[in-house]
């Protein structure tokens, strides 16, 4: 006799699929938050280099200005440079807030997907203790059946 088959095999197959896709969700996520850490960190040692290179040219400046160097169109000069340092340094601040915002996005994002993954991976181990404890009854049962029958061949007849 044929053993019979697991009648939620479709439901089996369907939950372990549903694992292997969240788990490559979950892959996207990863490399989403990891890029997005990765722009982070560029922007913020962008706007480091700027910041250090225009404390630079301040030091250079007033050094120059001690020595009276400097002209009063050269001070005008400095007062632009300034401002526009100043400017860009917004603009740069600016593209780090957003960087952090998206990779907190990003974070969120691979928060979810690792549920999903968790959320999968339980509903695969149900039916799958389900079909041990189904295979489990099966054997019990066919080990019954067999006992029975060798019970019946040698009991002695009446």
């Amino acid at each position: 006799m044929r053993p019979k088959r697991y009648p939620l095999d479709a439901l089996v197959r369907v939950r372990r699929e549903h694992v292997d896709a969240s788990a490559r969700e979950l892959s996207a996520a990863i490399r989403a938050r990891e890029e997005a850490e990765r722009v982070r960190l560029a922007a913020e040692a962008e706007r480091a280099r700027q910041a250090h290179d225009a404390d630079r040219v301040r030091a250079a400046e007033a050094s120059a200005l001690d020595r009276g160097q400097l002209s009063a169109a050269d001070l005008q000069r400095q007062g632009a440079w300034e401002a526009r340092t100043q400017w860009e340094d917004g603009q740069r601040a600016r593209q780090v807030d957003a960087a952090r915002e998206r990779e907190s996005s990003a974070r969120g994002g691979e928060g979810r997907a690792m549920a999903e993954v968790a959320k999968a991976e339980a509903g695969a181990k149900v039916v799958t203790e389900h079909r041990a404890r189904w295979a489990a009854q099966g054997e019990r049962a066919a080990e019954a059946a067999a006992e029975e029958e060798a019970t019946d061949a040698w009991r002695p007849p009446r």
